[in-house]
């Protein structure tokens, strides 16, 4: 029987507008109840439920002092009566502490709506052969609104503790330089969300007032809710992300910087047999902000710097033992000025580093041994580099990736323009819709390639040149 035929006791769900009234409003914080029962034994869990509700459907994450949950589906509808009802899926990650449970698991719920008492309610069931009851209770308006916080215009996140470090120091005022946060002062929301608020000075006074904060762990999973949470709780006028990700090797070199254009969920669809069809949400940045993002010059940030000798000719040896042929790479021309390409590799090969044979360029033992020389003594993570911004989609997934083959499965899948790869920018750009805030930016330092090269030498160069990127940006946006 089709899922849609229409012959079960609900009814379809049609797309949800805000004039069809398919569907009531069920987004927000809600306090919940987990009723459970294992075996003999019964219990009760208090929980916390964020539920997302746009034109896409329905999202629904839950935590707990044991677990988190994810929505695998979320399917409204209404039963014959006309009651509201959703169908839901979802997967439970046990904590490490405080569960039972050691490994993730999968359950059901048939959940209902009171619309009278504002209650979604209904008996779930789980691979773990446990079952039992959930009560939510929508936190009234006044809560969810407050006690609010001093509104701030800039909400940055960060997801590494690396990239809120950077971030820290970046947008803080230092000697010599006075413009900045002069002090961060620690704050919590009502629903405990550490974060840091300062105002940012430029010439004395002040631009703008900046929140930073950072979930426990990387991934959509837990930025979601702090994101949301601190939105409601600071009111910002903009969405904010730093960091790092991976960068596909056709487009991007180690340390380039990538701007958001638009970013989605990869990672989100349905898994047949014999492949995997994804379900692409694309959630873009304004027009006014990607033309702005367009006029950012890398050579007006820090980081920024002209390779010497060595550093070209390690660039240059380091791409032929990965593989590559640096003729073909786009960052070639920021590594070598006219008339530098030869020069250089006259002197390697001279040196016995490298041969030239035809039309092709290999490394000798000699520039073999020296590259994995560097690879050993090489660790500390580069001052400068000849870096560019580029503007482009970042893809958003639930793994950490260095399989090497993902860039393809990105492009058959659709999005052929792909530069970035992590684990948020989704989640950032769809935080910013459901919360009514309508400009945010991701700005992505490249730390690796996604494939089995992948190291963290470039992580602390990244996260700090997006954090200057970031600053620079904002400074233009507030002073127009």
């Amino acid at each position: 029987m089709s899922d849609d035929d229409g012959s079960g006791e609900t009814r379809p769900h049609e797309p949800m507008t805000s004039e069809d009234g398919a569907f009531p409003t069920v987004g927000g914080t809600w306090k919940m109840e987990i009723h459970w029962q294992r075996g003999d034994r019964v219990g009760k869990v208090d929980a916390t439920a964020i539920i997302h509700q746009s034109d896409w459907g329905i999202d629904m994450q839950v935590y707990s002092i044991g677990s988190d949950s994810r929505t695998i589906l979320a399917r409204p509808g209404r039963e014959l009566s006309g009651r509201p009802v959703i169908h839901y899926m979802y997967e439970v990650e046990p904590k490490a502490m405080w569960s039972d449970a050691v490994n993730p698991y999968k359950g059901a719920a048939i959940l209902r709506l009171n619309e009278h008492t504002d209650e979604l309610s209904g008996n779930y069931w789980t691979s773990q052969l446990s079952k039992g009851y959930f009560k939510l209770v929508r936190e009234p308006e006044a809560l969810l609104n407050g006690p609010r916080g001093d509104s701030v215009d800039v909400l940055l996140i960060t997801a590494l503790a690396e990239e809120f470090s950077e971030a820290r120091s970046v947008f803080s005022s230092h000697t010599g330089s006075p413009d900045g946060v002069t002090e961060w002062l620690p704050q919590k929301t009502h629903l405990n969300d550490d974060h840091l608020v300062g105002s940012f000075f430029v010439g004395g006074e002040v631009l703008f007032r900046i929140a930073l904060a950072k979930p426990s762990r990387m991934g959509s999973v837990s930025t979601s809710p702090v994101a949301t949470n601190l939105a409601n709780h600071l009111r910002p006028k903009c969405l904010v992300m730093c960091g790092v990700c991976a960068g596909n090797p056709g487009d991007v070199e180690l340390g380039d910087l990538i701007v958001s254009e638009l970013a989605y969920q990869y990672d989100e669809g349905k898994r047949e047999k014999d492949e995997f069809l994804s379900d692409i949400r694309q959630a873009r940045i304004s027009k006014e902000w990607q033309a702005a993002a367009q006029a950012l010059d890398p050579r007006d940030l820090p980081s920024f710097g002209h390779p010497d000798d060595e550093e070209r000719q390690l660039w240059l040896m380091h791409k032929l033992y990965q593989g590559f042929d640096p003729r073909l790479l786009p960052a070639r021309k920021r590594y070598f000025a006219d008339g530098e390409w030869s020069s250089t590799l006259v002197g390697l090969e001279k040196s016995g580093e490298l041969k030239i044979e035809g039309t092709s360029i290999k490394l000798t033992e000699a520039g073999r041994s020296a590259v994995e020389r560097s690879l050993v003594l090489d660790v500390d993570p580069p001052k400068s580099l000849p870096f560019e911004i580029k503007i482009g989609p970042i893809a958003s997934g639930n793994v950490v990736v260095k399989d090497g083959v993902t860039w393809g499965k990105l492009k058959r899948m659709g999005v052929r323009t792909v530069l970035g790869l992590e684990m948020e920018a989704a989640t950032i750009g769809e935080v910013a819709k459901q919360c009514g805030i309508r400009e945010w930016i991701v700005i992505k330092g490249v730390m690796d390639h996604a494939d089995p090269n992948k190291a963290d030498r470039f992580k602390p160069f990244a996260a700090r040149a997006s954090a200057e990127a970031l600053r620079n940006f904002l400074i233009g946006r507030f002073s127009v």
